[in-house]
C-alpha cells in the first residue's frame, strides 16, 4: 500500500512541476485500442483530474479537462520545449496563456455546475465505449451522476430532448474552443416533435 501511495506522491509531484514550469506536454490515452493525444499547457489539478489549455498549431483552442488517471503517457522532451519557445516567441504566452475564471476540479458534477454557470458550450466524450460519444452543446441539467447536454447536430439544429450522459463514463471535456465558441452564435432552435 506504501508504494502505491509513493507512486502518486511521485506522479502528482511531476505533473506540479509542469504546472508550475510552464511546460508544453503531449499527453497520450488509449481507448478501444486507439491512441489519442491532446497537447498544451496544465493549468491545474486536482486528485482526479487535469485542467489543460489546448494547443492546435501555436495557438491556444480553449481547454480540455480529463482524468488524472485516464492516460497512458506524458511527454516534455526536447520537442515540446522547442513548441514552448515558439509560444513564446510569436507572443502567446502574453496574449492568452491560463484562464480567467475559476473551475473547480473536485468532482464532474462541481465542474459542470462551473461551466454551466459560466454559460460554456461543452464537447462531451466517453471514449470508452463501445460506440463512442461526442456531444457539443449546452449543459442543461446536472444531477448526481449524469449530465443532461441539448445537442446540437452539424447543421445546428438544436435536439429538443436533452442527451444524458453517466459521469463514469465521461473521458473529456473540451470548452471555450473556437468550434463550440462559433458554431453556438448559428444554432437553429430545437423543432418540436408532431
Amino acid at each position: 500500500m506504501s508504494d502505491k501511495k509513493d507512486k502518486i506522491k511521485n506522479y502528482d509531484i511531476m505533473l506540479q512541476k509542469h504546472i508550475d514550469g510552464k511546460d508544453f506536454v503531449k499527453i497520450s490515452r488509449t481507448f478501444k485500442g486507439c491512441e489519442e493525444k491532446i497537447s498544451g499547457f496544465i493549468l491545474s489539478m486536482s486528485r482526479d483530474f487535469l485542467l489543460i489549455q489546448v494547443d492546435n498549431e501555436f495557438s491556444f483552442n480553449g481547454y480540455a479537462i480529463i482524468r488524472k488517471d485516464g492516460f497512458d503517457s506524458l511527454r516534455c522532451n526536447k520537442f515540446e520545449r522547442t513548441q514552448k519557445k515558439i509560444y513564446k516567441a510569436e507572443g502567446a504566452f502574453d496574449r492568452g496563456y491560463g484562464i480567467n475564471k475559476v473551475i473547480s476540479l473536485e468532482s464532474w458534477q462541481d465542474i459542470f455546475k462551473d461551466l454551466k454557470k459560466f454559460d460554456y458550450h461543452v464537447i462531451v466524450e466517453c471514449e470508452n465505449k463501445d460506440e463512442p460519444d461526442f456531444i457539443i452543446g449546452p449543459i442543461k441539467r446536472i444531477s448526481q451522476d449524469k449530465i443532461g447536454i441539448q445537442y446540437y447536430d452539424p447543421t445546428g439544429q438544436l435536439e429538443q430532448k436533452y442527451t444524458f450522459l453517466k459521469f463514469s463514463e465521461i473521458t473529456t471535456v473540451t470548452f471555450d474552443d473556437n468550434y463550440s465558441k462559433t458554431f453556438r452564435k448559428y444554432l437553429r432552435a430545437a423543432t418540436p416533435t408532431i
